[in-house]
Formats: structure tokens, sequence, C-alpha cells
């Protein structure tokens, strides 16, 4: 079975971003990179001679957070089971259940999209250390895969079709990196447009153009306007049983945090009419 995850996705470096669990807002390892490298080399000596134990993290700085080889190549916990032959030892720090959690939605993205679609995204970081790879501000996957399985997929046999890598593909679809686009939020506008029209027949700039005229004509209709405050059959948008890209864009873009089934329906049957119409053009 393929384990493979954007935590360690590879035997040259892992991800580290998540750790430890409290951060200060904006923190990124790459900016401590020398006295981290330091820490983390102590860390894991006294792991290997004293064994675990129960320690309280003290601060910002986590005694289980080390090199989890004698090069330095990757970091990660000390604690998981990965590390420890598949028992878990994270609660012997009082954030353990916490450290159990996280995972960020980038890493969940890249869970959903298949093997050679990955080993394609990941050609971008290729050469990357630990500290550059768990960097928010370094890496750029951890913007890239919130554009989801279905566009990622897509775009990726774009390429294969058209011989680019993926770096060429980024420069040419910069809308991927744009601060213009939310990907979460709009991922479900590229995916509707790069199904509707014809595979390599648009230029990027239509591609983002079509996308720009969808959404102006969403947010025109009178289904993206209801005022839902005061319907108590409205619930939690995200709890709606429709397709996630599609409930992340009602919730992010046109703002409903809540909203009722038939209104979402509305919605749904709305969108379609738009799009058919925009893409017959």
């Amino acid at each position: 079975m393929d384990t493979r995850s954007l935590c360690a996705p590879s035997d040259a470096f892992s991800c580290f971003a998540c750790c430890p669990p409290i951060r200060p807002a904006h923190y990124d390892h790459m900016d401590f990179a020398g006295s981290l490298r330091r820490e983390l080399r102590d860390n894991r000596r006294r792991f290997l001679a004293q064994g675990p134990g129960y320690r309280p993290i003290v601060g910002y700085s986590c005694w289980a957070l080390g090199f989890l080889e004698p090069e330095g190549r990757r970091i990660g916990c000390l604690l998981h089971p990965s590390q420890n032959k598949g028992v878990d030892l994270r609660f012997l720090v009082d954030y353990g259940k916490k450290c159990m959690r996280e995972s960020c939605p980038a890493a969940r993205m890249f869970e959903r999209i298949p093997r050679d679609c990955q080993d394609f995204w990941l050609t971008l970081v290729e050469g990357f250390d630990s500290f550059r790879f768990s960097s928010y501000g370094a890496n750029p996957l951890f913007h890239l895969l919130l554009w989801g399985p279905q566009v990622l997929a897509h775009l990726h046999g774009k390429a294969l079709d058209l011989g680019w890598s993926a770096a060429n593909l980024v420069q040419r679809h910069s809308y991927l990196m744009s601060s213009k686009w939310n990907p979460l939020a709009h991922r479900f506008l590229f995916r509707l447009t790069l199904e509707s029209i014809t595979p390599n027949g648009h230029t990027c700039q239509v591609l983002e153009s079509l996308c720009l005229k969808l959404r102006e004509r969403i947010h025109g209709h009178p289904a993206a306007k209801v005022d839902l405050s005061e319907n108590g059959a409205a619930v939690f948008t995200h709890l709606l049983p429709f397709e996630r890209d599609f409930l992340d864009f009602i919730r992010l873009d046109l703002g409903y945090v809540k909203i009722t089934h038939e209104t979402a329906l509305e919605l749904e049957h709305a969108v379609t009419q738009l799009s058919e119409l925009l893409f017959e053009l």
C-alpha cells in the first residue's frame, strides 16, 4: 500500500511546518534555520541517549522534534509511529492529541491525487532541503495543492500532452500562483471551465477570462443573493451533500456560512445553466 504523504514525500526531505504545535503567527522555520539545526541535532542525540519519557513542551520548542537520521536530511517527530515500529508515543508531550490531529489542507489534497500526478508536482521542489520544503514562503506546493485533485490532475494531463514540465505549466498558467484567486474558493470555477472547453484550444488568458465572467454571472444571479439570516432551515454549508469544491465556492466566495439545501440546489442549477451559456460562446 502506498502511504506517501506530503509530510514525507521523499528520502531527501520532509515537512515539519506544523511542528511544534504552538507557533507564533507567520512563524517560518527557515528564518531560524541556523539555531534550529543545532537544536534538532541535540534533540536527536538526547533522545537516542535517554530514550522516550514524558516531558511537557516549553515555549515554542518541542524536545521530540529532531533530525530523523544521522545525516540530518529529514526532520520530524521522534515520537511518531513511523519512527517507533508503529508505536505512537506522542502522548509523551502535553500536546500529543493535537499533534495526532495535525494535517494541513495541502497535505489532504496531496493524498487525493494519483501517484504519477504527485510525482509531476513534486518536481517543483527538487533540490529543496527540509527547511525550505517546510516554508510557506518558499514551497509553492502549499499554495498549488489547494487547487484540488480535479484541477491538478486535469492540468497534469494537459502538460503531458504538450510536453511541459510542472515549472513550464505554472509559468504559462499564471493564475495558479496569482493573489487574485483563492484556490480553495475558486477551484470550482476552474474545474468547470477546464472540463468544458476544448482541451488545448484556449490560452491561459482565455481560461482565466472565462472564469472571471462565470464568477460575475453567478454573483449577479438571484440565487446568489438570498438572505438566509433568519431561516431556521439553514445548516452549515460544508455539511451539505454536494461536491466539496462547490461547497467551498458558495461558502468562501459567495459568503454562505450557512445555507438551506433548497438554496444550494438552486445555485447548483443556476451555475449549470450559466456555465453552459458561457461555454457555448
